[in-house]
């Protein structure tokens, strides 16, 4: 099975008075989990990922689930790969007195562009952290790295260098907006975002903002709101490749964002909105 035809089993909800054992074995009969793989499954927070599939056998699968009363999708590691990119921003600031709201955004490659907030349907919002390590021996030469522990291991039991670590978190959001005939999604990460009002030189970072998603959802009010990301559990191919060169499991890391924002906005799409 090719990387783009992975299938992404997703049980968006269960039937109200589904108990324990028959979601776990819904999955066994249905998708072809053991029992034990199952019940741990049958466990996680709904929307969420019970299991990765061909995508040949997904229309099989998902029909014998919607039989059950489970729903549920299965988006390919291809349609969430065709999902418009997001585009990390330099800015966002609000029009003055337009009325809807209007917004201008400055990526941080190509033109800046508008759209209001009633174009805004999607506001996914979550944190991002990154660890890094800096080693000195004794030449007072500094190594700097992100999570590289087995060097971090090597170097210290060796006994000379001194190491430090810096753990920076900051929000992250995206804004999926309907925009051309494909849409496109506004990124907005911490320092590197400056918000602001048109015309105003005083524009704070979004980390001056306590916190960033109660301003959006009091501006963009039509748009549906997640704050869900930390409760998400990655697969296991994602969590292969997030962690290919080294480093730990947290959540909270772009690979696992990025993923997420735009596999939540196909289950939104699969719901009507």
């Amino acid at each position: 099975m090719g990387r783009d035809l992975h299938a992404f089993l997703t049980v968006i909800s269960w039937p109200t008075d589904f108990s324990e054992t028959e979601k776990a074995n819904a999955l066994v009969e249905c998708v072809g989990l053991d029992p034990y793989h199952a019940r741990l499954a049958s466990r996680r927070n709904t929307p969420g990922i019970m299991r990765e599939i061909d995508g040949a056998f997904r229309a099989q699968v998902l029909n014998a689930l919607h039989a059950r009363g489970v729903l549920s999708i299965a988006p390919t590691q291809a349609e969430i790969d065709a999902y418009p990119e997001a585009q990390p921003m330099l800015s966002i600031e609000q029009f003055p007195d337009a009325d809807p709201a209007r917004f201008v955004v400055a990526p941080r490659k190509g033109d800046a562009w508008t759209f209001t907030c009633d174009q805004v349907w999607l506001i996914t919002c979550g944190r991002l952290r990154q660890t890094r390590v800096t080693i000195e021996d004794d030449a007072n030469t500094a190594y700097g790295f992100e999570s590289a522990h087995s060097e971090l291991a090597r170097r210290l039991s060796d006994g000379g260098p001194r190491a430090s670590r810096k753990i920076r978190i900051q929000p992250v959001i995206d804004l999926h907006v309907r925009h051309g005939a494909h849409g496109r999604v506004v990124r907005l990460i911490g320092p590197r975002c400056r918000v602001g009002i048109v015309g105003d030189t005083s524009r704070p970072s979004l980390l001056d903002r306590t916190p960033p998603s109660d301003l959006l959802e009091a501006i963009m009010p039509h748009a549906r709101i997640d704050r869900e990301f930390l409760d998400f559990d990655p697969p296991a191919s994602l969590r292969g490749r997030a962690t290919k060169w080294g480093g730990d499991s947290n959540i909270e890391k772009l690979e696992y964002w990025s993923f997420y924002s735009s596999w939540l906005a196909l289950i939104r799409i699969a719901m009507g909105d």
